[in-house]
């Protein structure tokens, strides 16, 4: 099974291949669908360590922390309502929080 990293890699230049309307909740269960089928915990550990940043409750999901980080004011359903620009940068910040996180493992 591949790298989260290389996924990333894949998921970020080619994004369209893998989600139909390049929004942000479908790369988020892209990605959950990977950890699940790799059988690795880094979701759930990305998760930890975005709670640790203290920018949202840490109740929230690791998707819900990332919306955190794009605007602490934003919450889950406003998503719905993202404009195409709105999710471009959603995403954009996901990728740079799973970089930054997996550079903290070592990974990159």
């Amino acid at each position: 099974m591949a790298k989260l990293q290389e996924v990333l890699d894949i998921l970020e230049r080619r994004i369209g291949m893998c989600t139909t309307a390049r929004s942000f909740s479908e790369a988020c269960a892209f990605l959950d669908g990977f950890e699940m089928c790799s059988e690795s915990a880094t979701m759930k550990e990305f998760r930890a360590w975005l709670a640790e940043r203290r920018t949202g409750s840490n109740e929230l999901t690791w998707w819900g922390l990332v919306l955190c980080e794009v605007d602490p004011a934003l919450r889950v359903p406003d998503v719905r309502s993202f404009s195409p620009e709105r999710h471009q940068e959603a995403v954009g910040v996901l990728f740079s929080l799973l970089r930054e996180y997996l550079r903290t493992l070592g990974s990159e």
